[in-house]
């Protein structure tokens, strides 16, 4: 962990529960597609945390690797269980890298008892 993969999870985070209303309307059996402006960003984020491993995507899904198009993929397309388990491991890596509390003790509005800040 370092605080520029940190705040690309932020990012990412916080792009993602933009789409949470979508994904949960479209249930199980229709896929929610990302707008073409958010298809970029998510290629940002993809090539940047997902296809490196740093977030599991695809390797959620029994693939050896995160270059696939299963979980939300390269084509920024994705079932509900899809997108809700790629959220979750965002969640997963912000709080254990908060709970560490060997970095980003204070991130903007988070703040940690002791304070501390990492620039």
């Amino acid at each position: 962990m370092n605080k520029i993969e940190f705040d690309q999870v932020v990012g990412l985070t916080h792009f993602l529960e933009k789409y949470t209303q979508q994904a949960m309307d479209a249930g199980r059996d229709r896929t929610i597609t990302f707008s073409e402006t958010d298809k970029k960003i998510w290629n940002s984020y993809f090539e940047a945390l997902i296809k490196p491993g740093i977030l599991p995507d695809g390797i959620s899904f029994h693939q050896p690797n995160n270059d696939t198009n299963l979980g939300i993929g390269r084509d920024a397309e994705g079932y509900r269980d899809e997108f809700l388990q790629l959220l979750m491991q965002c969640y997963k890596y912000l709080y254990l890298a908060l709970s560490s509390g060997e970095i980003f003790l204070k991130y903007k509005s988070w703040d940690t008892s002791d304070g501390k800040e990492c620039s």
